[in-house]
């Protein structure tokens, strides 16, 4: 869902709502041929439990598993079904209404110009896919939704964030092609699983796991590594559906 700039622990940042008019004064210019903003209804969450989905690395020297109820086997980690579902309508209404504010100035991936990214990301996803600038970057307020074991994720110190299809950036990493592909497997992610799947996924891995050792950053991360380090190229939103057993 982010990707810190200090990949060693969470930083410190005052993420503000008011983010989320402050880039529409940053950044005047409309988006141009970008997909309308994506939706999703406060009241779309399904009760059906996930599998236990194993994740493995691109090395497959480590695995992580994580389920609806909690990732590492004691049932005092992770959310229970009843918890998400109060805590997912007040959660899925702020993406919502983030999303709709941050349209008038998303441009989509594929009009940054990257070499790279259309080798392993469909031209569909690139064109979809959307990219906001904006600092300090739009954080839900976790804690006035009774969510306060979240604090740390709140206050860290992170580079960028996805809500669905929209990727959030700091003005300084606009050219940074790394951390596009990173976010850009939380698109896949997001999609593969729906809002509500993903979003119990995530809040489970990082109280169960931590930040950086997550399944869903984990992954994120491993990804960006091999894309950064290797000229080896693979079908990433293929290699994110193998690794969530899907």
């Amino acid at each position: 869902m982010r990707r810190q700039c200090d990949r060693n622990g969470l930083g410190s940042m005052t993420a503000v709502l008011s983010a989320l008019f402050a880039f529409l004064v940053m950044h005047q210019t409309q988006a141009k041929n970008a997909s309308p903003v994506s939706w999703i209804s406060p009241t779309a969450f399904s009760p059906k439990p996930l599998k236990v989905a194993s994740y493995k690395g691109i090395d497959e020297n480590k695995a992580r598993t994580i389920n609806s109820v909690n990732g590492s086997g004691n049932q005092e980690c992770g959310m229970s079904p009843e918890e998400f579902a109060k805590s997912y309508p007040p959660l899925a209404a702020w993406i919502r209404n983030t999303l709709t504010a941050s349209a008038p100035v998303a441009q989509i991936v594929a009009s940054q110009g990257f070499s790279r990214l259309p080798l392993y990301f469909t031209e569909k996803t690139l064109a979809s896919t959307k990219v906001v600038l904006v600092d300090p970057l739009p954080i839900p307020p976790l804690t006035s939704m009774g969510l306060a074991r979240f604090k740390d994720f709140v206050r860290g110190n992170a580079d960028g964030i996805t809500y669905i299809d929209t990727i959030f950036l700091k003005p300084t990493q606009s050219n940074n092609e790394n951390l596009h592909f990173h976010e850009l497997v939380h698109v896949i992610q997001w999609r593969l699983l729906g809002p509500d799947r993903f979003l119990l996924s995530y809040a489970n891995g990082l109280e169960c796991f931590g930040y950086r050792q997550s399944p869903l950053e984990a992954m994120a991360y491993d990804a960006e590594a091999a894309f950064a380090s290797s000229r080896a190229i693979f079908d990433v939103e293929k290699m994110v559906a193998a690794k969530l057993g899907l």
